[in-house]
């Protein structure tokens, strides 16, 4: 049935698609409001206002329900919402029980990344570029009570693979500061390296800022750093062993050096008492 009807009152108008029991209604300067069996409403205002689910929309898109955005079809679920009892922020979920995202809105609050128990080494975050599946890290849970923090590294991923030049020299001069930040009014002790004067020894570890260094202030990645330590402490190793052989060595010469003036100690005493002994002869046969 399509019902048409006019207001009693003057230069109004109202009009009205009724489709069974639940009516589409038009009301010019007001709002449409399309109303489903169930008497749930998909409302647009006049503010401009868009309400689904709801007849009474509180931002420019009020979804009361589960949503779901997809680039193609599929049977994907998921909801996504905000403005609940204990986090006032934003709730990205697959569902009860299964994993989801929090951002809380109170300043402060963390960003949450939640899967289900029981969950071991599963991703909590993948960082991708260009597209590539297996990235170019992640974050994984341990199955115990850790975090566990990869970069990719794969050996079938890399070429022109050589053994590295930056190892004991290049940490030696790497140089290390006490200092606090300007913006902290605590100041508070840090321990570290200073990006520019790190990035002439080992650019690697370091993100080359911008003119503004509030804007864009150079930064370093001190996980890069770990590389080099594990070549110098290697290189170190090295040292040390060969000093022990040189040790060793040293101690097996002397070691004959001692035995050596052992017996020309002995034989010396051998000497001396042949002398003795052919004197107390010659006294004896006076």
């Amino acid at each position: 049935m399509m019902l048409f009807a006019a207001a009693a009152v003057p230069n109004a108008s109202f009009a009205q698609v009724k489709i069974g029991l639940n009516p589409t209604a038009i009301t010019p300067g007001a709002q449409l409001d399309v109303e489903s069996v169930a008497n749930t409403h998909t409302v647009v205002m006049e503010s401009g206002a868009v309400g689904i689910n709801t007849a009474a929309p509180q931002s420019y898109l009020d979804i009361r329900g589960t949503t779901k955005i997809l680039s193609q079809t599929g049977t994907q679920t998921g909801v996504i919402w905000t403005g609940t009892s204990n986090m006032d922020g934003v709730e990205i979920s697959a569902g009860a029980g299964d994993c989801w995202v929090g951002i809380q809105r109170r300043g402060g609050a963390p960003l949450h990344l939640s899967k289900p128990s029981g969950t071991i080494e599963h991703s909590f975050a993948i960082f991708s570029v260009d597209g590539v599946p297996g990235g170019v890290g992640a974050i994984l849970y341990d199955g115990v009570a850790g975090v566990i923090y990869n970069t990719t590294s794969d050996q079938r991923l890399k070429e022109n693979i050589h053994s590295t030049r930056f190892g004991l020299e290049a940490l030696k001069a790497v140089r290390v500061y006490d200092y606090n930040f300007k913006s902290d009014s605590r100041k508070t002790l840090s321990t570290g390296v200073l990006a520019q004067e790190l990035h002439k020894v080992y650019p690697q570890a370091v993100t080359v800022g911008g003119a503004d260094e509030k804007v864009k202030p150079w930064q370093v990645d001190y996980s890069k750093l770990v590389p080099m330590l594990v070549k110098s402490v290697q290189e170190l190793s090295d040292e040390v062993e060969l000093l022990k052989k040189e040790k060793a060595q040293l101690s097996a010469e002397l070691k004959l050096k001692e035995d050596a003036y052992a017996e020309f100690g002995k034989r010396l005493t051998q000497v001396e008492n042949m002398l003795n002994g052919a004197e107390n002869t010659k006294s004896v046969s006076r």
